[in-house]
């Protein structure tokens, strides 16, 4: 457990120094800009992509039911 505290901890710390070192107060560089642009129209197509229709769903819906099937089956023979 603490092991676990201690990397998340230090995970947090990694990602908090990356963004101040990222910032610096300042405005962005081109660069930046250009990725930013670049990062919103990726998540917008990705977004676009992952929206729930009429195949997503009942896909999301069978996964779910064979989970809970499963799940039903191993406690009535015992292994959880």
């Amino acid at each position: 457990m603490e092991l676990l505290l201690v990397v998340a901890f230090g995970i947090l710390l990694m990602i908090g120094l990356m963004f101040a070192v990222s910032s610096e107060g300042s405005n962005p560089t081109r660069q930046q800009m250009r990725n930013r642009i670049a990062f919103n129209r990726w998540k917008r197509k990705m977004i676009r992509a992952l929206k729930v229709d009429e195949v997503l769903a009942p896909f999301i819906g069978g996964l779910i039911l064979i989970f809970f099937i499963l799940v039903f089956t191993f406690k009535l023979h015992g292994v959880i």
